[in-house]
């Protein structure tokens, strides 16, 4: 496992630095790592005096020299004949060639995050179960759901600053947390439909520094992300139903309601229709969100959602 430190940020932001936990990826960036002068440069360097600069000079002279004394033996040396060179047997290569490092193996960082060696590389978001993520996956993978915050027991769920009411009969925590792969600080409850088909509400917080950067450009990138993660197999189609400015207690907010078909067959529903409500809490590190979802022709589960949504509370 990867040493807790500062490394260059996961999601491609040039300059800037993700403090890695030992298993989680941080909310923001910085580009400036703790301990180290700002970029814009420290205080001037002190001038140095006279003696110094007097001490500098008879040293460079003293190189210069040595260098020039240097010189006149080497062009000495290469005015005698040599011998023809022999030649040196090669040292043999193990049979079948080098063997590669496992595949898949832990690469251990440098202890020094702000130098990380070349051929080595910092820790990189963990995969899903199913996924095989690269460098350039994109940010629903650079989250960390069960990275939680304090709250209160107090029958509705929590996460990201925004909570709903818990439904009677419903699951929480649930089991489909994990799937939040983009997301922190992830509260989810869920309820079983069909044997290996669940209906879930969730709230958490995404991250700015993730390309998260506005509600609106938020909302499309949740829903761009869930069609990627294991609640779906084998999207076929999204009609958009709703995607428009709203608000949750008084904060400006975005609600992009689409209907996700799928040939899955964990289900002989069609898909689900799914809700993403991105709020803008004025935290320049992150906006909140709500994310549930009924199946396409359950009228009961569909105006359950929009109660549940209807009653998002900010705290």
């Amino acid at each position: 496992m990867p040493e807790p430190g500062w490394y260059p940020d996961p999601g491609g932001r040039s300059g800037h630095y993700r403090f890695w936990d030992g298993q989680h990826w941080g909310l923001s960036t910085t580009p400036d790592l703790p301990g180290q002068p700002p970029s814009d440069g420290g205080p001037p360097s002190p001038r140095r005096s006279r003696g110094t600069r007097w001490i500098l000079a008879a040293t460079a002279a003293a190189v210069v020299l040595v260098l020039v004394a240097v010189g006149a033996l080497v062009l000495r040396e290469r005015s005698r004949p040599t011998a023809a060179p022999t030649a040196r047997p090669s040292a043999s290569a193990p049979a079948g060639g080098t063997t590669p490092p496992a595949r898949g193996g832990p690469v251990r960082p440098s202890a020094s995050p702000s130098a990380v060696p070349s051929g080595e590389a910092g820790p990189t978001a963990s995969p899903t179960p199913g996924s095989s993520p690269s460098a350039g996956s994109g940010p629903c993978l650079f989250g960390s759901p069960y990275s939680r915050q304090d709250y209160p027991r107090d029958g509705r769920v929590h996460g990201g600053n925004l909570s709903f009411p818990l439904p009677r009969g419903w699951v929480y925590p649930g089991r489909q947390t994990d799937s939040f792969t983009w997301a922190y600080d992830v509260g989810e409850a869920d309820v079983q439909v069909q044997q290996q088909w669940y209906s879930a509400y969730a709230v958490g917080a995404v991250s700015v520094a993730d390309g998260f950067e506005d509600p609106e450009t938020a909302a499309e990138l949740m829903m761009t992300c869930t069609l990627a993660s294991p609640l779906y197999r084998h999207v076929t189609s999204r009609t958009d139903l709703t995607s428009s400015e709203t608000t949750v207690d008084g904060y400006r907010a975005w609600t992009l309601r689409s209907e996700v078909r799928a040939d899955d067959d964990r289900t002989t529903f069609e898909g689900d229709t799914v809700q993403v409500t991105v709020v803008d809490l004025d935290s320049p590190e992150a906006l909140a969100f709500f994310w549930g979802c009924a199946p396409i022709g359950d009228a009961g589960l569909t105006e359950q959602l929009d109660e549940v949504a209807d009653r998002l509370r900010v705290g």
